[in-house]
């Protein structure tokens, strides 16, 4: 393929995932099909099933581009050597950032129901950074701490955080009840204890 035709390619997929992005947001999942999709963005129905099997690849993409840009966006814009305070309250600014957008409260729930044997191609690797990034932030106030308790404590705070961000919009799992002052303390009482 011509890096013309790759173009037109790449343009009419973006073109289409945003047309399906509205859509899924304005009126659900379930109540938006292929056809709708196809003509919200001005394509014909094949040019849909060009770039994906289905409706249910095509969500996943969508959803998969936006935790993992969400997750190397909070890497990145993460303060640099920051302290226990500071970081804490960057990941919990973070966190509650993700819970109110509104991806998160419309379609979070639908990602579960379609995501089963959908394999993240990005998501995964940026949810392995996160946890990397603070693996070294909790290494970066102890380095004399073994490896093993860091890196357990790092993935302590990351499922204390997702589970955060996630509680509004997962009506599924059990409702767990994060008052932010009472998580702050706690995350900070963790992270004191491992590397005070």
């Amino acid at each position: 393929m011509g890096s013309r035709q790759q173009e037109k390619s790449l343009m009419t997929k973006t073109e289409l995932k945003e047309a399906a992005r509205q859509l899924f947001l304005e009126n659900g999942y379930e109540e938006t099909s292929i056809q709708d999709i196809a003509g919200q963005a001005g394509y014909s129905v094949g040019s849909v099933y060009r770039q994906w099997k289905g409706k249910k690849e095509l969500f996943m993409d969508i959803w998969n581009d936006y935790v993992s840009d969400f997750i190397r966006t909070s890497i990145l814009q993460a303060p640099p050597s920051p302290n226990q305070e500071t970081m804490i309250d960057y990941l919990l600014a973070r966190s509650q950032e993700y819970k109110k957008n509104e991806m998160t409260r419309k379609l979070h729930q639908t990602s579960l129901l379609v995501s089963a044997t959908y394999d993240y191609e990005g998501l995964l690797s940026w949810a392995d950074k996160y946890k990397q990034m603070l693996y070294l932030f909790l290494k970066g106030l102890n380095p004399d701490q073994p490896d093993r308790l860091l890196k357990s404590t790092a993935s302590i705070m990351h499922c204390v955080l997702n589970t955060d961000a996630q509680q509004e919009a997962d009506t599924s799992s059990p409702k767990y009840e994060f008052d932010l002052q009472t998580l702050r303390i706690c995350l900070l009482a963790i992270v004191e204890k491992v590397t005070g």
